[in-house]
């Protein structure tokens, strides 16, 4: 039995990521096309990502109490619905509200249903991992289909069967969880404790936030065709999938720094080159550093301290919050200084991260060091005591 819910749960999540990358990476075209301006186009970023953040939060913490599958089908259902509303976007207006009423089915799904492969026992890594092909998936149907309707229909489809799927996941953990304390002195102890390293998280992802609502148009005005915008997007999710799976070896300090440096030169790079070739290898550099610098701050929030739940929620949150602002200043500088002004905007902040992660993460790194010299001698004048 668990066998078959950790396989059902990897390919919902597996489908529903092709779905959503799938649509995500055409939205801002669309929206050019149906007159949208720079800074409008980032507004349906904005209106997606908050309604995402909100359902998110919601559902979550609903979903303890009335039980996790319900709000999974339920909210694969709506997702269904609201990908097949995106083909009567006509008008900007009517484009922005249908794709936050996306982020608000998807924000009900995807939370319960992370949530429900944990309490199965899922191994979360590999539970991840399929998110990640998702999104290998997703790019690549929108490089092959192109057209926005074949895009949409596409995503309807795949939502439509992962609730078909779901209809076959037993009950399994539904009784009410825990209860959940109402102080939140938690968060604030570990936000404090390691504020840094979430200060450049969040830097970081700003800027990259404000990138990606714009790329595609970017790449649209260097001459790129659909095809290859798809194609740039599947390589950069390609390396993340290769490179987070070797990561954990490594000192985390380390790969935490390596990728914030990158992210400056890959930032830089988007605003500096025009040629095919070096946009392939700058996608490539992002994929190394989003791997780097995703799981070594991750890594170093977590073994910061015994809340790692908390640590955690905290890390996601801080990035859904990015993807919420992000979209709305990419528009906003795009709409006054350019394409390539975001980008130098997001090397900035990217560099603003690095100035003030690094130090502290090295910091923790030596006091952990500290802790743990100090422990090993004590058990050392133990076992001579002994």
């Amino acid at each position: 039995m668990q066998k078959k819910i950790l396989f059902l749960t990897s390919i919902l999540n597996f489908l529903l990521n092709t779905a959503i990358q799938g649509s995500v990476i055409f939205i801002p075209l669309l929206g050019q096309k149906l007159g949208a301006t720079d800074f409008q186009v980032g507004l349906i970023g904005a209106a997606y990502g908050g309604a995402y953040l909100v359902a998110s939060l919601a559902s979550g913490q609903q979903s303890d109490r009335r039980g996790k599958l319900i709000f999974v089908r339920w909210g694969l259902f709506f997702s269904t619905l609201m990908f097949l509303a995106q083909l009567l976007a006509q008008r900007y207006l009517v484009l922005l509200l249908v794709r936050a009423g996306v982020g608000l089915a998807l924000g009900v799904t995807t939370a319960a249903l992370v949530a429900y492969a944990f309490e199965a026992g899922a191994d979360m890594g590999k539970f991840s991992s399929y998110g990640s092909l998702g999104w290998i998936g997703g790019a690549a149907t929108a490089a092959v289909l192109k057209r926005f309707e074949l895009i949409f229909l596409s995503g309807a489809f795949f939502c439509a069967l992962s609730w078909l799927l779901s209809l076959y996941l037993p009950p399994g953990e539904q009784q009410i969880g825990k209860k959940v304390e109402k102080d939140s002195s938690g968060w604030l102890k570990v936000l404090r404790r390691e504020y840094k390293v979430y200060l450049a998280i969040f830097l970081r992802q700003l800027g990259a936030a404000a990138v990606w609502i714009i790329l595609p148009l970017y790449f649209n005005s260097l001459g790129l065709s659909p095809t290859w915008t798809g194609i740039l997007w599947g390589i950069n999710f390609t390396v993340q999938f290769l490179v987070m799976r070797h990561l954990n070896h490594y000192d985390p300090v380390k790969i935490f720094a390596f990728g914030q440096i990158l992210s400056i030169f890959v930032f830089l790079t988007y605003g500096l080159v025009t040629r095919l070739e070096l946009l392939i290898l700058a996608q490539i550099l992002l994929g190394i550093a989003w791997s780097g610098l995703y799981v070594g701050a991750l890594l170093l929030v977590l073994s910061s301290g015994q809340e790692r739940g908390t640590a955690s929620g905290l890390f996601t949150a801080t990035l859904n919050l990015c993807g919420t602002l992000g979209p709305f200043l990419g528009g906003l500088v795009a709409q006054f200084w350019g394409y390539r002004g975001v980008m130098f905007l997001a090397a900035a902040l990217s560099a603003a991260g690095m100035l003030v992660a690094v130090p502290q993460a090295v910091k923790g790194e030596k006091e952990r060091e500290r802790v743990g010299d100090r422990n090993e001698g004590k058990l050392t004048d133990l076992a001579r005591r002994l």
